[in-house]
């Protein structure tokens, strides 16, 4: 599918006032492969839009060339005024049953995933900041989201929207836009820029996390293990890593989450965007993060661990030393995904809500 949407298909795409007069309408091109995008015209808007790496183009290769979870479809909607892009959203089409696999949507939104039903939602699942990404105004936004519609009920989807959305003006925006936006799930992060070092953060953490991470880096630093940061081009560690991602995360009942080939070749097709935190003992490698570095903001992404080779915990370990790298390399904010409450919140994580923005595709 390559074609615009304009009014002549059926479509009120908006218009937005431009000077002496005359009314520039927005026009919406959708594409099905990110192949037919002109890198160069993106990545220039990308930046421009000031949209997180979750836009990013290596982001956005890695989600339609290996997905983690897997998709019928991935199609790309720009907006362009007078020919310049000025808009964009990502969107899949995917089972209900496998965009939803922590039954978060069933739960929250009462969109079920026990039939073969489809949906066309933006941005992946693994994304936890979604927004329709515009440079200015109303009319694009507006525009990407009629587009959308149009777009699911023409693949038969019976649901469209957004996932995971946390931007308090996005929320508002999308429900004038007639989706129900409704609670999904925290995301958790913390504030690094109120620490002047890494003595600070630990005195900072709740009474029951202070004491456990100073206990577990003690272990630590009595026994043989180490731990270091890298950065691409990844050697094989990468993959030791991403088995333990998914012995992690099939050991919380979603062994399908995070597919530990799968997710080697996600990481490598992001390149500079990725940074690897690895424990190893005795020449094995017991547990990791997999972060995302953006300007002053570190996510950490992915985490795998075993415990059964260490008398530490690699997790806490990991964090720990996260922690003490971000403040030496001037980030301000730590985002550590979702789900784990208890332990992030005892390893002084905040909570941010997000949502999703959803409605039943009109037949």
């Amino acid at each position: 599918m390559n074609h615009a949407y304009a009014p002549a298909l059926g479509l009120s795409t908006g218009a937005v006032s431009v000077p002496e007069g005359r009314v520039m309408p927005i026009e919406v091109e959708i594409l099905n492969s990110i192949e037919q995008m002109d890198e160069t015209e993106y990545r220039v808007f990308h930046h421009a839009s000031g949209a997180s790496f979750f836009y990013d183009w290596r982001f956005l290769c890695a989600a339609e060339r290996s997905p983690l979870l897997a998709i019928k479809g991935a199609f790309y909607l720009l907006a362009r005024e007078d020919g310049r892009l000025v808009g964009f959203v990502p969107a899949y089409l995917q089972l209900v049953q496998t965009v939803d696999p922590f039954g978060l949507l069933a739960r929250t939104a009462g969109i079920q995933s026990d039939r073969d039903q489809c949906a066309l939602f933006s941005h992946a699942m693994h994304c936890f900041d979604s927004g329709v990404i515009v440079l200015r105004g109303r009319a694009a936004e507006d525009a990407l989201v009629a587009a959308l519609k149009v777009l699911a009920a023409s693949l038969d989807a019976q649901y469209v929207g957004l996932l995971n959305v946390a931007s308090d003006h996005a929320r508002q925006q999308l429900a004038e836009q007639g989706l129900a936006v409704r609670y999904l799930v925290d995301r958790y992060f913390m504030d690094m820029a109120r620490f002047e070092d890494f003595d600070a953060v630990i005195k900072a953490l709740p009474k029951d996390g202070r004491y456990e991470m100073t206990r577990q880096l003690r272990k630590f630093a009595a026994g043989s293990g180490g731990i270091s940061l890298l950065s691409p081009p990844f050697d094989q560690r990468l993959e030791q890593l991403t088995e333990l991602c998914q012995q992690t995360t099939a050991r919380n009942g979603t062994p399908q989450y995070f597919p530990a080939q799968t997710l080697a070749r996600f990481v490598r097709t992001c390149e500079g965007l990725i940074r690897l935190v690895v424990v190893e003992d005795q020449g094995v490698v017991v547990g990791g993060l997999i972060c995302f570095l953006d300007g002053t903001l570190m996510c950490i992404w992915s985490a795998g661990m075993r415990y059964d080779l260490t008398d530490y915990s690699p997790y806490t370990v990991s964090f720990a030393y996260a922690y003490e790298w971000a403040l030496g390399a001037g980030i301000d904010t730590i985002e550590a995904g979702r789900l784990n409450a208890r332990i992030k919140t005892r390893l002084g994580l905040q909570p941010l809500p997000l949502y999703s923005a959803t409605s039943v595709v009109a037949v």
